[in-house]
């Protein structure tokens, strides 16, 4: 049976590179494990310059394209009514203009034009890890996540339905419902200093020095991230990786995941 691991945290903890020696470690023990990266064009549950259209909004849009309708077919995520269309592979287009226009006005969730109900947003959302669930055939041990529990689908619904960690309650609390019986475990990275961890993250990535803003952001979304943790009906640990702590989340991480598979 297939396990899930959700790697959080706020930006700049660390979150990729725990994500990425986890599965060399698993790997090394003999798991069959997947991870999916911030940004990742492929993750199933996470959504990156997607379009969103009803069925027959969706069925308009090939007609009109009918020359590009394979490669629409072969970029879109289809549940009940809903098709998400991905437009993006990281930081290349997919499609050409005008297609690519009409998809770019109708994003899905990373800062839309067009917003669409909160309450239909979390339909979209759980539907789809509904159905990422129910497909899980066992061909891998543990699938590991970047930041899609708690980072990505939080941050958009701050950014367009400015939420507080208390409302997104219900939104994680959906997703979490929505993949069921599926066995799952919740890493949540932190660190004593935010603001000096954005410093050493930004300059580590060649970006300008954190504004003030953004450290006061991401210090917000952690006491949020908190309020949704102890909120949510699971089990979660919280590891801190400062003063040099790294390596103890990290083998605090396998020694869970790798006990309770042979329990």
């Amino acid at each position: 049976m297939t396990k899930l691991i959700f790697i959080e945290g706020v930006s700049g903890v660390g979150k990729s590179t725990m994500v990425q020696t986890l599965q060399k470690e698993l790997t090394g023990l003999g798991y069959k494990v997947k991870s999916y990266l911030e940004g990742d064009y492929t993750n199933p549950i996470d959504f990156y310059y997607t379009a969103y259209f009803t069925a027959h909004e969706y069925e308009k849009l090939c007609y009109k394209y009918s020359h590009n309708r394979e490669i629409i077919n072969m970029n879109t995520i289809k549940v009940n009514d809903i098709r998400l269309i991905r437009y993006a592979h990281g930081k290349e287009f997919i499609f050409e203009e005008p297609l690519l226009s009409t998809l770019i006005e109708n994003e899905f969730c990373y800062h839309p034009k067009k917003i669409i109900p909160i309450d239909k947003y979390i339909s979209v959302y759980t539907k789809i890890w509904n159905k990422y669930s129910e497909s899980l055939k066992g061909e891998f041990d543990f699938v590991i996540f970047d930041g899609s529990l708690l980072h990505h689908p939080v941050n958009d619904m701050i950014n367009n339905y400015h939420i507080t960690g208390e409302q997104a309650v219900p939104f994680i609390t959906a997703l979490l419902n929505a993949i069921g019986l599926t066995e799952k475990y919740i890493f949540y990275l932190k660190t004593d200093n935010i603001s000096i961890q954005l410093q050493i993250a930004y300059k580590e990535r060649n970006r300008l020095k954190p504004t003030c803003k953004q450290i006061e952001f991401w210090e917000r979304r952690f006491k949020d991230d908190m309020v949704v943790l102890n909120s949510i009906n699971e089990n979660f640990r919280i590891l801190n990786i400062s003063n040099n702590c790294w390596d103890k989340a990290k083998k605090e991480i396998l020694f869970n995941v790798h006990y309770n598979s042979h329990t």
